[in-house]
């Protein structure tokens, strides 16, 4: 079993002064800094919606079987720009781009003209649909019958867990996950990832696999 285990994002304050981050480390550095511990990350929208986003950049600071994966906006910003965007951004990592993770609240409450827009998306990238962000869940294909085989050989889990959760706890519920799942991509999903159980989960992960 060849398991993968990153974060949702890689900009996080609370990784700096040393925590992870060395304190001398550039912000433009941090991303190939974190990929030399960590084999996948998920973009999150407002990464590649800032003006200046740099994907192309992104690619230079990474391996070559460094995986991504990108966040559908929040339903405030799912206008045509950030179709746009996210377009853009995808092409860019194209080759190394997993697939496009959109909430499930967020899809359900988009009007006919904003799904449009998104089903472009799915003609050429494949799209995660995924339940609430408060809850343990493998992701399930938004429904579309094209992409529905892609989806099911790529299979990835968005895990929350914190440190309160002991390592014999969270190991018990990751076998379990595992010997049930055909899991090639473990996400911790918390907006605000702890380094500690992140560098923890990655070495259960070895062990398990």
């Amino acid at each position: 079993m060849n398991l993968s285990v990153g974060a949702w994002g890689w900009k996080h304050p609370e990784w700096e002064k040393d925590v992870f981050y060395p304190d001398d480390l550039p912000a433009d550095w941090q991303l190939s800094y974190y990929s030399n511990e960590f084999d996948v990350v998920v973009v999150p929208a407002n990464y590649w919606s800032a003006d200046g986003y740099g994907e192309e950049d992104w690619l230079d600071d990474v391996e070559d079987d460094f995986v991504f994966y990108i966040e559908w906006p929040f339903l405030q910003c799912s206008g045509f720009e950030d179709y746009k965007k996210c377009a853009q951004a995808c092409a860019d990592l194209d080759g190394q781009l997993s697939s496009i993770l959109v909430n499930n609240t967020v899809w359900s409450g988009l009007s006919p003209e904003q799904k449009q827009w998104f089903n472009e998306l799915t003609k050429d990238f494949t799209v995660r649909e995924f339940g609430s962000a408060q809850s343990v869940t493998e992701f399930d294909p938004v429904v579309d019958e094209q992409n529905a085989e892609q989806v099911t050989a790529s299979n990835i889990l968005l895990l929350q867990t914190g440190m309160t959760e002991s390592l014999r706890d969270l190991s018990q519920r990751l076998s379990k996950i595992l010997s049930s799942s055909e899991i090639n991509d473990i996400i911790l999903s918390v907006k605000t990832p702890e380094i500690e159980r992140l560098k923890e989960l990655s070495t259960l992960v070895e062990l398990l696999a």
